[in-house]
């Protein structure tokens, strides 16, 4: 039996043929009933999509109304929102201890070495953005809670009221909000920069609000939004509200569309000047998250085939190399105190504990109360030891 197959439960199950004409109807009305919801959850799903934006993990209406897709799944009695995601992972891309993605820096060239503890890849010698991980991804809730959906839905109104008015400064202020609710309600779904970097995360928001800004003011993507709709409404399921399965050959019009907005969207980020205010400079992974996102949504809806296939035409069936041995020195972050390994020839890396990027140049600094050595975050002159609390300044700054 297949990994997304389930036992229908009994009552699932159509009348006998010698039941009632009366409860064959009444079943069949249910089962349209059914079909409808289904129809109707993922027509608001996609519209509460279309709020989230289109880069990185939110860079497609289509990337997001998948995970909500599956996140109603969940909530309708399914095993959780990511688990027949990880399920999938797993056959197409074991997780093993001791392994690191095979990426190789675009900034500075260098190859990843240490291991990633989220999907967020950033490079061990200078702190550049190197990849997106959607096996981590996936090992993660990132589904929106109720907070935010209920934002997003109050501001539907306003936005819509914004872009018939052709007032982008007000339509940019109601994205700049929706996008901090956003990094505050659902953390595992941003970087991990922007836990305790404060500009990182203004940064982040600021970039998101702009990108949501050019699409809604931009004809062509409007009228792929209409057609990402019409794709998503006419999917076609089978099995029942506990375990329903898209059939593939509605499901690929959709992916098709997604990925014409993926274009759309490259080409908004590059005539946008969003490098300027992309605090990753992440172009070269915009479509690699619009994907991972789209996927983790809808992987856990396919057929195992076609989840295979979704996965090898989008590029994401990574390679994991053993973590080699390597000559690096031992140091700790002077935000959260984690250990790190700071290779040789390494300028700065980025926390796996905290998200703060730490510039390897200088020495580490000791704590003159209890001893202990830290590397100070990126643009700190002091901090507080994440050991005894002290105050830990660099040398001569009083």
């Amino acid at each position: 039996m297949g990994i997304f197959s389930k036992k229908r439960r009994d009552a699932d199950q159509p009348p006998a043929a010698g039941q009632p004409a009366d409860s064959r109807m009444a079943f069949a009305q249910q089962m349209k009933e059914q079909a409808r919801q289904l129809q109707a959850q993922a027509q608001a799903m996609q519209a509460q999509a279309m709020q989230q934006g289109a880069a990185y993990r939110q860079a497609s209406g289509a990337s997001a109304a998948g995970a909500g897709a599956a996140g109603a799944r969940a909530g309708a009695g399914g095993a959780g929102p990511m688990t027949w995601a990880r399920q999938v992972m797993a056959i197409l891309a074991p997780p093993q201890p001791g392994f690191v993605k095979r990426c190789t820096c675009v900034t500075c060239g260098a190859p990843k070495q240490l291991p990633s503890a989220t999907a967020y890849v950033y490079c061990d010698y200078c702190a550049s953005l190197v990849d997106f991980d959607l096996r981590q991804a996936c090992e993660g809730d990132t589904l929106p809670g109720p907070e935010y959906v209920a934002l997003v839905n109050s501001s539907q109104a306003a936005s819509q009221a914004a872009v018939a008015a052709s007032d982008r400064d007000g339509y940019r202020a109601i994205q700049e909000r929706i996008f901090s609710a956003y990094v505050a309600n659902v953390p595992m779904a941003v970087s991990h920069r922007a836990r305790n970097d404060q500009g990182y995360r203004q940064a982040y928001v600021r970039y998101m609000a702009e990108a949501a800004v050019a699409r809604a003011f931009d004809p062509a993507y409007q009228l792929l939004e209409a057609e990402m709709r019409q794709r998503v409404m006419g999917l076609r399921y089978t099995g029942n509200m506990l375990s329903p399965t898209v059939d593939p050959d509605s499901f690929w019009p959709m992916a098709g569309t997604l990925e014409k907005q993926i274009e759309l969207s490259q080409a908004h980020y590059r005539s946008g000047g969003f490098a300027s205010i992309d605090p990753d400079r992440g172009e070269h992974l915009l479509p690699k998250m619009a994907w991972s996102g789209f996927c983790q949504g809808w992987l856990g809806l396919l057929p195992t085939d076609a989840a295979a296939r979704l996965l090898q035409q989008t590029g994401l069936t990574s390679e994991y190399v053993p973590v080699a041995a390597v000559d690096g020195q031992p140091r700790h972050c002077g935000g959260c105190g984690a250990e790190f390994t700071a290779l040789p020839g390494a300028n700065a890396i980025v926390c796996e504990g905290c998200g703060r990027t730490m510039h390897l140049g200088d020495a580490e600094i000791p704590c003159a109360s209890c001893g202990a050595t830290m590397t100070l975050p990126a643009g700190a002159d002091e901090t507080s030891c994440p050991f005894c609390q002290s105050l830990v300044r660099r040398a001569g700054i009083f």
